[in-house]
């Protein structure tokens, strides 16, 4: 299985089903601050996992991805990316309406 085919298996029926359930509640404003924690998380997690992809703490296997920034795998960041959309979407769906 590709690292593709993994966030396509599941990642992409958890995010689907979440935008279904907020589709009511979602806002202009919860987008823009989902993009702000998307960045910061990037921008933390990018370096960090650069750094174990280095020291060899864990790698990904060539023919399991599609292409590499720098020594992470695409998909790596688009498991950030998914992962920080989906937590976003499910404290919307949780967290009690403002007033």
């Amino acid at each position: 299985m590709t690292y593709c085919e993994f966030h396509l298996l599941f990642n992409l029926p958890p995010l689907l089903l979440l935008l279904w359930l907020v589709r009511k509640r979602i806002t202009r404003v919860h987008w823009k601050w989902i993009g702000v924690v998307i960045g910061i998380v990037l921008v933390f997690a990018f370096p960090w996992d650069s750094w174990a992809v280095h020291r060899n703490i864990w790698n990904f296997n060539d023919a399991r991805v599609a292409f590499r920034i720098g020594l992470l795998p695409v998909e790596e960041s688009l498991f950030f990316v998914l992962a920080t959309i989906e937590t976003s979407l499910l404290c919307i769906l949780f967290l009690p309406r403002a007033p």
